[in-house]
């Protein structure tokens, strides 16, 4: 009695899961999915999906020894600090563009959208570098 129970459970909860699924075109060629119908919509006929569980992975084979470790830490700030440089002066070149920019607004705005964009990196890799320490 409990296993017809079961039974019956689990194929009512496979059928709430599964939804019809509609395609509409707009006027203007916006393609929208969605699960509830539309005028105009056609309804999809899609297989369900196999699900897998999640592998299990053993990390006791990923470790690194110090050394080894340190050496990536120093290449990785390395990198950072390089890429920190760069950003400066691509910072610099774009102050240098807008100053040079005059009366022409549209070349003004690329310069300053530019300088917005390195300054922001720049605060992204000054970040990332104090999180190394």
């Amino acid at each position: 009695m409990k296993s017809r129970l079961a039974i019956a459970i689990l194929g009512l909860t496979a059928f709430a899961s599964h939804a019809d699924i509609y395609k509409s075109v707009d006027e203007d060629g916006h393609v929208t999915y969605s699960n509830i119908p539309a005028k105009g919509a056609k309804k999809l006929n899609i297989e369900p999906l196999t699900t897998l569980p999640k592998p299990h992975v053993d990390s006791s084979g990923l470790k690194v020894d110090s050394q080894t470790q340190k050496m990536r830490d120093e290449t990785r700030y390395r990198i950072l600090s390089e890429e920190l440089a760069s950003e400066e002066g691509r910072l610099q070149e774009s102050r240098q563009s807008y100053l040079g920019s005059g009366t022409d607004e549209a070349k003004a705005r690329r310069a300053q959208d530019d300088i917005a964009l390195h300054e922001r990196n720049i605060e992204a890799l000054k970040r990332e570098i104090s999180n190394m320490k």
